[in-house]
């Protein structure tokens, strides 16, 4: 059950929901087959669906002022795709979303999630409590790259992804940590 995963990831109370609604929010979704590195969105695009994670890991990335790939985010199972910034908007996105492994998403469109919203009000409460829990990870992600050396940062990261941190590329790693990818080879020398 996707909502049911997704209230996992930020530890909200899954009680809130009936088995019913569960089912119903479940009912509202398509689920699509993303192959690795398949992209949901381009950087101009803006985006027509909101997209769960339900299996698989995505990154967030941008170009940096010599053009180079700067991989600011990943997207891991049991959350929504930064995607959808521009899909709650409608505005053009600044970055691209792109699979870093073979993934099952979910997606709803604009129209669906007004309907969703109709049939289960409270929802769109919890949504937005959901929205501040992301938007207090993207911070704490600014605060950690002040406050921790690239190697406690890394430390930090296998923590918190666990298995699926043996799925991302290490350049993307580095890139994430801000450092190079000789750089990151030395710090898993010294912690492996």
């Amino acid at each position: 059950m996707l909502l049911e995963k997704l209230l996992k990831e930020f530890g909200v109370d899954i009680s809130l929901f009936t088995t019913s609604e569960l089912m119903l929010f479940d009912s509202y979704f398509e689920e699509i087959h993303v192959k690795k590195n398949t992209y949901l969105i381009k950087e101009g695009e803006v985006e027509p669906y909101s997209y769960f994670v339900f299996q698989g890991t995505f990154r967030c990335w941008t170009l940096d002022h010599k053009g180079v790939e700067q991989t600011f985010w990943f997207c891991k199972e049991g959350t929504f795709s930064m995607s959808n910034i521009s899909f709650s908007l409608q505005e053009k996105t600044n970055f691209s979303v792109q699979a870093v492994t073979d993934s099952i998403v979910y997606r709803i469109s604009k129209e669906q999630v007004e309907l969703l919203y109709n049939d289960m009000p409270k929802l769109e409460v919890i949504f937005g409590q959901l929205t501040a829990m992301l938007l207090n990870r993207l911070l704490q992600r600014n605060i950690d790259l002040i406050k921790y050396s690239p190697e406690e940062y890394y430390v930090k990261l296998l923590e918190e992804y666990g298995a699926t941190i043996n799925y991302i590329p290490l350049k993307d790693i580095a890139s994430y940590l801000g450092i190079t990818p000789q750089a990151l080879s030395r710090i898993r020398k010294r912690i492996f």
